[in-house]
């Protein structure tokens, strides 16, 4: 396989929430030492329920976030400890599409301005931007007499294109899409998802798709990764890990996804979970699945289980297998 394009190890989000009743300092900790290899133009999935960590993984990887702890190893740099002039030069080279369309463009700002300020924050010439600005608007399938009106005139589809055109404004590399088709009718999730592929094969982008969206995810992943609670539990090649789930969580998550077909619906075994999420803020020792899990062992609430590789591409953190 090529060298990975981003190396996450050990990476550490905390957020603090103020203090306990003895004066002790309280943290939310949203992403717990997460590790994965991103590929040059491939597709990550990244699933999980609310509040797994997804969005704060992608969130940190193009430095929206500092981490409190680890490394994201960007082309052999780990931009993780940099601050936020060291960042700036990669900035250009990593993105966002933000998963409400509505929230995330600027309602005072025309499409035309709102593609075109990363250029200006870049500082290239207006010749350049405007001859990019109307080259993006044609890429994502809007019109050029779309550039002088304003977010609200749109649909929603058309409001996440003119997101998808000003992620791709400086030519990314890498490209975080947080649910990017989440807030969208079902009817234009397949546009914006085909959209994407075909920009992702013309560019030679590297994307983190974080969705909810099980289906879609195995419809456009080489490889995905199962969170929990802060966690990676279970990582594998696309095909092997949705005809192999070999963690209780990720065997639950999967029964979840609806079946079209009535006869196999009827044969489906749905798996529902008992017990009570952990808090976030100072978790119970051992695996953050074990309240939940119906194979739980005494080991598994005294030990976190390491992440570990139990054939070839397929890692799992489970005392279990």
């Amino acid at each position: 396989m090529p060298s990975p394009m981003i190396e996450v190890r050990s990476l550490r989000m905390y957020f603090p929430v103020g203090n306990n009743l003895f004066g002790k300092r309280r943290q939310l900790k949203a992403v717990d030492g997460v590790s994965f290899d991103l590929y040059p133009g491939e597709t990550f999935g990244l699933v999980g329920e609310s509040g797994c960590g997804k969005t704060t993984v992608g969130r940190a990887l193009v430095r929206l976030y500092k981490p409190t702890d680890g490394q994201i190893i960007y082309q052999g740099t780990d931009i993780a400890p940099l601050d936020e002039k060291e960042v700036q030069p990669y900035r250009r080279r990593m993105q966002m599409i933000f998963q409400d369309p509505y929230a995330s463009l600027n309602p005072r700002m025309t499409v035309s301005s709102i593609i075109a300020e990363p250029m200006k924050l870049q500082q290239a010439p207006q010749d350049a931007i405007d001859a990019r600005v109307a080259e993006l608007v044609e890429q994502v399938g809007l019109k050029k007499d779309h550039l002088n009106r304003y977010p609200h005139e749109f649909s929603g589809g058309q409001r996440q294109r003119i997101g998808i055109a000003r992620a791709l404004a400086m030519h990314p590399e890498f490209v975080v899409c947080d649910e990017p088709i989440s807030a969208l009718d079902v009817s234009i999730q397949a546009q914006v998802i085909n959209m994407l592929e075909e920009l992702q094969q013309q560019m030679g982008m590297t994307y983190l798709f974080v969705s909810h969206d099980l289906s879609m995810v195995r419809h456009i992943s080489h490889r995905v990764g199962v969170m929990y609670l802060g966690h990676m539990v279970e990582l594998a090649e696309v095909e092997e890990l949705y005809s192999n789930m070999l963690h209780p969580y990720t065997q639950a998550l999967m029964s979840a996804v609806p079946i079209a077909d009535p006869d196999l619906a009827a044969q489906s075994r749905r798996i529902v979970l008992q017990g009570d999420v952990p808090q976030p803020i100072d978790p119970p020792p051992g695996c953050p699945f074990a309240s939940r899990c119906r194979h739980c062992m005494p080991v598994c609430r005294e030990a976190l289980p390491g992440m570990r590789e139990v054939s070839p591409g397929h890692y799992l953190a489970c005392h279990l297998k």
